[in-house]
């Protein structure tokens, strides 16, 4: 007698917990950007005068946004990309892997592009102290570390997109979450891929076309802690 057997099959109970933590982590990194952006605003014109000033007189904004965005930011990226990696890696191992990877890196990307805010403080420090007697130097050396922080910050948007895009589709694939779900968030991700390719390429700053993204991860983030995971792509295949 012919038998087949099968992996066992997750509980509705387990999908919905693994949901939970998923859209957790989707919330927990959506806030800490926030929180840190808000905080310190990119600079994507380079630093004034003024704002070295108010930097040097008060640094503490500028650090909390740094520490944030190493902190809770970056590890938040590496914690949500594992949890993707488990749950979609029987789906697709080597994809699963690759978008992992991207994801790592960006949050790598991320955590260089604080160095250039970490760095700004005594540098904003020695600016207010100097005076008009060394203003041109640190004004210049505080704009290059700004330039930097600006860089690192678009090229981590490189990895998150490429990762992310991989993510939804693996998504889409396995029916993970509803396909209009997963399909909205392939969609909003290449948005905002195509802002980061146009400032690379034309130095034109469409923003805005990032602005998706961080609403659907909410979407996606609350639709995941009150609805939990459809199916585990792992869990009707045969063993």
């Amino acid at each position: 007698m012919i038998t087949t057997e099968r992996t066992a099959v997750p509980s509705k109970g387990s999908r919905r917990q693994l949901g939970r933590y998923l859209g957790a982590a989707y919330l927990f990194v959506f806030v800490g950007s926030a929180v840190s952006g808000a905080l310190w605003p990119p600079l994507s014109d380079g630093i004034t005068p003024d704002k070295l000033a108010e930097v040097g007189n008060d640094p503490t904004l500028l650090r909390w946004s740094a520490v944030i965005e190493l902190f809770i930011t970056s590890v938040g990226i590496v914690v949500l990309g594992s949890l993707l990696y488990i749950i979609l890696r029987k789906q697709n191992q080597m994809l699963s892997l690759f978008a992992l990877g991207w994801w790592v890196a960006e949050a790598i990307t991320l955590a260089m592009s604080t160095i250039g805010a970490f760095l700004l403080v005594p540098v904003s420090q020695a600016y207010v102290e100097a005076g008009t007697s060394e203003s041109g130097g640190l004004l210049a050396m505080a704009d290059t570390l700004v330039r930097f922080d600006r860089l690192t910050w678009e090229m981590h948007m490189v990895f998150f997109a490429v990762g992310g895009l991989l993510w939804y589709f693996l998504m889409y694939q396995g029916r993970v979450v509803p396909r209009w779900l997963a399909a909205t968030g392939f969609g909003v991700v290449s948005l905002g891929f195509l802002s980061t390719l146009a400032l690379f390429i034309s130095d034109a700053d469409l923003f805005y076309l990032g602005f998706p993204t961080g609403a659907f991860e909410v979407l996606l983030g609350i639709w995941l802690i009150t609805k939990g995971l459809d199916r585990i792509p792992s869990e009707w295949a045969p063993s």
